[in-house]
């Protein structure tokens, strides 16, 4: 029976950083169509808050290892 996937997908942090920065080139093109950027904002905001979220992550994991081995976090 093959495998099912799960409804959510790994988040890629490269292609939604690269998301993130042709978002912001289309703003600082100037093509301003008002539904368009609406979109864009809106998603620009979810980007924004997915990768804030996985910057937390990975900074808690680094404080987990550094405890982990006795060292210090500067």
């Amino acid at each position: 029976m093959p495998e099912k996937k799960s409804k959510t997908t790994k988040f890629d942090v490269n292609k939604s950083f690269t998301e993130l920065e042709s978002i912001t080139e289309w703003f600082e093109s100037g093509n301003m169509d008002l539904d368009e950027g609406l979109k864009k904002y809106e998603r620009a905001m979810e980007l924004s808050e997915k990768l804030r979220e996985r910057l937390e992550q990975a900074e808690n994991k680094i404080t987990e290892i550094q405890k982990k081995h006795n060292q210090s976090i500067d």
